[in-house]
This record gives structure tokens, sequence and C-alpha cells, in this order.
């Protein structure tokens, strides 16, 4: 062996065993750090994947369910201002849809081909828009621009589709006119030469989102329909009310987004796209979508941080009602991940137990600003593409960091394996 062939293997040992030690200290198996390094081994039957997809420019989550079903919520396209902008990746060579589309070709059991999208809301940083794209459509008739889920569109293949305003779009909120015409229009010639499916999102139901290659016989699997336009799920049955009948403030398109409960087994995970606490009536009174939200949904394993985790976000109410072992952010300036949002999150007076925040990126200016506060080695600080990997019919689950700095798809960190806690749910 030669004295370079050597010095490789040692230095080898050296990483793996400050991964382990790391890992060790946080509770998590050493045998999970032999896993960094390696290129992504993908989706397998019977597993979930969440896949938190990063660019540096907006939300998107590719979801492959059990059966190999799979489903995008959001493709987002947007910039932050300089001063508070995070790095866009892989590079500015494609516009963010494109390498949207390029992962998903890559983890997507199915190629091209996907079961479901889904927008959340009709903010750019969610479905693209006209102010960044990567060009706009000739010869569509209604043509529109290309970016976000519309660039997206252009590699992949959808079969059915759901937004938050079909079929009518009656239900508005101020400034968001030009994003929806924009999806809108992109939608219909899809539905025209694409054979693209819409479906109005019915609010309370288990059964309309479902496995498309076995049925819930094989696998203990649902979906359940949350909120949508201000409409909640009780929790009972399939009972809603309308937190906006009576409503006198002001209506915000963050509160009018779709969320929705993955249900695997003991397994929970919650995902509702920007819900916030910015609908104020002439008081000041916040109306509480968030908190109503989070008592219909009960404890969750996994909770995708509403509104990117910004200091509007999240209140005690909610946090306590769901109460998870991991949280991930979809980051895309330097504003999310707050610290007030961070201290409620991990606050033990509002639930006790571990627990885990995993942002897609946590930039120097956000370290910096908690390295001090007891609960940051409770930060997972890698940065890159966050996957939440389901498995045992729902009973453990794992997150993993791949690099989004190129198209590897190696492994950067391994936190877990968790024990899913909702059993009895």
């Amino acid at each position: 062996m030669t004295t370079k062939e050597t010095r490789r293997k040692f230095l080898k040992k050296c990483v793996f065993t400050a991964c382990s030690g790391f890992l060790l200290s946080r509770g998590y198996h050493v045998a999970e750090a032999s896993e960094i390094g390696q290129t992504w081994s993908g989706w397998r039957e019977g597993e979930m994947e969440i896949h938190s997809i990063y660019t540096g420019c907006g939300e998107s989550i590719f979801h492959i369910l059990p059966d190999g079903t799979t489903m995008l919520i959001d493709a987002g396209e947007w910039r932050a201002n300089e001063d508070i902008k995070v790095d866009i990746l892989p590079n500015e060579t494609r516009h963010p849809g494109e390498w949207i589309a390029r992962y998903i070709q890559r983890v997507n059991p199915r190629g091209v081909n996907v079961d479901y999208m889904m927008l959340s809301h009709f903010h750019e940083d969610h479905s693209g828009g006209c102010e960044y794209s990567a060009g706009r459509t000739q010869g569509r008739g209604d043509d529109y621009c290309i970016s976000g889920l519309s660039e997206v569109g252009e590699y992949l293949h959808f079969d059915k589709a759901f937004d938050r305003g079909y079929p009518d779009y009656s239900f508005h909120a101020p400034g968001c006119e030009a994003t929806e015409s924009n999806f809108c229009k992109f939608v219909r010639w899809t539905m025209k030469e694409k054979g693209l499916k819409m479906e109005k999102f019915e609010t309370g139901k288990c059964d309309q989102i479902k496995l498309c290659r076995t049925g819930t016989d094989e696998y203990d699997f649902h979906i359940r329909n949350l909120c949508a336009n201000g409409v909640v799920w009780t929790g009972k049955d399939m009972e809603t009310r309308n937190l906006f009948e009576g409503w006198s403030g002001n209506i915000n398109e963050n509160a009018l987004s779709i969320g929705i409960l993955f249900c695997y087994g003991p397994f929970r995970y919650f995902s509702a796209g920007d819900i916030d606490q910015s609908c104020f009536d002439a008081n000041m009174r916040a109306l509480p979508v968030e908190a109503i939200v989070g008592q219909a949904t009960g404890p969750v394993d996994v909770c995708k941080a509403n509104h990117h985790g910004c200091n509007n976000a999240m209140p005690p109410e909610f946090v306590q009602a769901v109460r998870p072992r991991v949280y991930t952010v979809n980051v895309y300036d330097q504003t999310h991940t707050g610290e007030d949002t961070l201290r409620t999150m991990m606050s033990e007076e509002l639930y006790s137990g571990p627990r885990l925040v995993c942002p897609t990126i946590f930039p120097s200016s956000r370290k910096a600003a908690c390295e001090t506060m007891p609960f940051f080695n409770s930060i997972a600080t890698e940065g890159g593409h966050v996957v939440i990997k389901v498995y045992d019919q729902g009973r453990k689950y794992k997150v993993y960091y791949l690099t989004a700095d190129d198209e590897s798809m190696k492994i950067k960190a391994v936190y877990g394996p968790f024990e899913a806690s909702n059993k009895d749910a």
C-alpha cells in the first residue's frame, strides 16, 4: 500500500470518527455515519419520502408515497433583496423550475410522470410568476411566463392538479392577480394539450388524494385535507368551518394556503403552505388560523414550518398542538427561521422532549444570531436538500441532508432513526 493510500484511509477514518462522535453527542446511531458521503440510494417500495428541494429562490417539496405515487407541492421562483439573499444553488445557469425538474427526475420512480401537482397559494415564491422567468411561451393561445411550476411543466407530465381557487377562482386576496392569472393560463394550456385533470380541493376529505398504484388495504396510509381558503377541518369526520365567514378584517394570501396531513401507520407529517398570523381586524386582533388548524391536526412527528419559519408564524398555540419531533424549514432569505419562532418551537413549556430543526440553509448571519442560544445544538446547520425517509410501515424515519451545490446527490448528514410516536392517532 502506498503512503498516499495509507494517508487517505487514515483521513477517511478520522472523518468517520468525527461524524460518529457528533451523532452520538445528539443521541443518534453511529451506524448512520457510514451513509455520509455516499450517493443517495433512492426510494424503495413501502417507503415514503418527502424531499424539500433547495434552490435559494422559493419553496418546492416532492413526495413519494409508499406505493410510488408522487406529488409535487409548489415550485417557486423569487429573488430576495440583496441584503438578505441566500446562495442560489447549484448556480444561476438554469432557472429554479428546471433545477427542480432535474432533481425530481433523479429521484422519481416514474421518471418524468408525476401523479399529483398542488399549488398551496398564489405567491411567486411558491408558484413562480412573471417578474422572474425563463421567458414567455409563444403560440399557446393565452401565452404565459415560464417560471416556477409552469417551468417544471416544461419538463414533467402532471396527471392531476389542485390549487386553492379552482374552479371559479372567486375568492381573492389583494396583490396576487398577476400570479394567479399566469398560473391559470399554464393550467388551461396543460389541460388542453397534455391531458392534465384539475379538481377542486375539498377540505375535510381523507380520500381525495390517494395512492394510485395500490389501495389502503396494502398500506395504512391516507392524506387528510386540512384547510384551504380559510375553510378548516374541525377534526371530526368531514366537518369544516369557514374562518372568514363574518370576518371584517383584512384577508392575506398566506392565510388561504392549502394544508394537508400525511398519515402512514403511526407516522404523521404536517404541511400547510404559508399559513401565518397575517389577517387582522380593525382592532389589530389576528385571526388565529394556525392555532385552529393545529387543534384539528393534533400531534405529528414532522412539521413543515409555516411561512418559512418567519417570526409572524408558528405561534405557541399551534406549536403546542402539533408538538413534532422534527421541524423542516424551507428557506430562501435570511429572515427565515427567525429567533422568535425558534424560541417558540424549542420551548419546553409548550411540550417536553427533544426536537430537531432542519432548515434547507442556515446562513452565517443566522448562526451568528443563534449560536449562543441554548437550543443552537438542536438546529441542523449543514444546508442542502432535506429528505425525510419513512419506513417500516411508518414506524421509523430518518432525516437526510443531500448536497445542493451540484447534482451528485451526495449525503451530507443523517439524523435518526426516530420512532414514529403517534401510535394511537
